[in-house]
């Protein structure tokens, strides 16, 4: 099976109930689409006969009668079947949002490999854009897929009546459809590449977005707006060319089937109307094959868009894939011994190099601290001080040589367990957007008022918080906007505090902070 057929029918597994549901409406709504064309075409015939044949008819009124009562029944039918778009757009925000929470959940456990290959406006795209509107994932996998399935079985169900009626002229209708197919076929894979490089371009447009905004005073500081707006105008000049090839290309494809499939209408109007003088079949006959006609042009001219729509639908989920799919150290961690105390950290021939670096940024690292002591690491900018913070922390694994807590080898241990009991302020102080107390409270569920002030006045935040006019309900903006750089730093500090933690890992933190 198609890996792409095959993760569909994973998401419809899950909505199961629900998906069927959908398949009663779809075949239920083509089934009284179907129905009016055949009960019309009865009732001109039923009329014609009467005038013609007036004696044959001795209460034509009841014969009427009978035929608007089932109009009747199926207005009803038509009633029930028109909350059907409603379900369908309910469904694919039900899809949209369990996508959304599905795949960020994978984001949230990569290591720093992941960040520096997707930068966070492309993250940003695959888990919005990917996921939303026309033609995206969700649409397609309700939407996209079941009005494919409306199309397909209206044809289906017309055809049958069709056939019944006049196989020439039949054959004559469909006559389109192999054309269309064999113009998609060609066509597959210059979509696909389009829409690929398209959802690219959006996701580097949302990377210079995100880069200009959380770095404004920076680009305005240097007097930069000019040459970051040239930056942007290229970024948006690669969309728009992209954008452009998918519109030029889905234009010309409609186009082409337009054109087949009126050119067969006509055909067959021509055909049919003959047929029709000529008395072969009735006008009642003639109205029903009109009517299916008209009917099935734009179900012909949807199932073919089911395959240009689903092509850019295997983009999108390829693209969520890929980030689930890429490897983390995290991955293989099997550690599940869960240590209650830290009464010793060990380094034994540490090394550690980062993605695309030759040189180590620390090696044959050895060092010993135990429980109650203090140690402070001097050395140089990229003397490795940072690297060796994060390895405590487990954001890095050493590449050789060993990490040992309480004697225990670093990967046996349960990384969230340990993770609990230290707290980390790093070099980048960096705070989420909310109040200051939301993100001093981020590291714990429930937070006494009395721990909550001693991890303020240890931080020495008091001061600071008031003179805020909100004091701690003072909001801050992404990256902790509105508060200044030795602000951002107590902050930190104070959310590292609130956990009491037993190992406190302090990554120049008075580099922001007065003397």
């Amino acid at each position: 099976m198609d890996k792409h057929i095959k993760w569909i029918v994973n998401q419809w597994k899950r909505e199961k109930w629900f998906v069927l549901l959908m398949l009663v409406f779809t075949l239920a709504s083509s089934a009284v689409s179907i129905a009016y064309p055949i009960l019309f075409g009865r009732l001109l015939d039923l009329l014609k006969n009467i005038l013609g044949e007036p004696a044959k008819y001795p209460n034509p009124m009841q014969e009427i009668n009978r035929i608007i009562w089932v109009f009747v029944a199926l207005g009803f039918a038509q009633f029930i079947t028109g909350f059907y778009p409603a379900i369908r757009g309910w469904m694919n925000i039900r899809f949209e949002n369990f996508l959304r929470k599905y795949y960020f959940k994978f984001v949230l456990t990569k290591d720093f490999r992941f960040f520096h290959k997707f930068r966070t406006g492309d993250i940003v795209t695959r888990l919005t854009d990917d996921l939303t509107d026309y033609s995206k994932i969700s649409w397609f996998l309700c939407s996209g897929i079941f009005r494919a399935v409306n199309s397909f079985s209206l044809i289906v169900f017309a055809l049958v009546v069709m056939f019944s009626i006049n196989v020439r002229l039949t054959l004559l209708s469909i006559a389109s459809l192999p054309i269309m197919m064999v113009v998609f076929y060609f066509a597959s894979d210059k979509l696909y590449r389009n829409f690929e490089l398209n959802q690219k371009a959006i996701s580097n447009i949302n990377s210079q977005l995100e880069m200009s905004f959380s770095g404004i005073r920076i680009v305005k500081a240097f007097v930069s707006e000019e040459k970051y707006n040239r930056f942007f105008d290229k970024a948006l000049a690669q969309r728009f060319k992209t954008e452009m090839g998918v519109v030029k290309l889905n234009a010309l494809l409609q186009l082409i089937y337009g054109y087949i499939d009126y050119i067969a209408q006509i055909g067959v109007i021509l055909f049919g109307g003959y047929m029709a003088v000529k008395g072969t079949i009735s006008v009642g006959t003639f109205y029903m094959f009109y009517s299916y006609l008209g009917m099935m042009i734009y179900p012909l001219l949807d199932l073919p868009q089911l395959f240009v729509s689903g092509k850019q639908a295997f983009v999108n989920i390829d693209r969520l894939e890929e980030i689930k799919d890429f490897p983390s150290f995290y991955d293989n961690w099997r550690g599940d011994i869960k240590p209650k105390d830290i009464e010793d950290i060990t380094f034994q021939e540490v090394r550690c190099t980062y993605p695309e670096k030759d040189e180590p940024a620390i090696r044959n690292c050895n060092l010993e601290f135990k429980k109650g002591e203090k140690l402070l690491i001097l050395g140089s900018t990229g003397a490795g001080k940072s690297t060796i913070a994060n390895l405590i922390v487990g954001l890095l694994l050493p590449e050789k040589g060993e990490i040992l807590i309480n004697e225990i080898p670093f990967p046996k241990i349960e990384l969230n367990a340990l993770r609990e009991l230290i707290g980390y302020v790093p070099q980048e102080p960096v705070l989420f957007t909310g109040t200051i107390k939301e993100n001093i409270l981020m590291p714990v569920d429930e937070i006494s008022e009395e721990e909550y002030q001693i991890a303020v006045k240890t931080a020495q935040l008091e001061q600071e918080l008031a003179s805020f006019p909100d004091k701690d309900e003072t909001l801050v903006g992404q990256r902790g906007l509105g508060v200044s750089g030795g602000q951002k730093q107590r902050i930190t500090i104070a959310r590292a505090l609130i956990k009491r933690p037993q190992l406190l890992v302090l990554d120049d933190i008075t580099a922001s902070l007065d003397a």
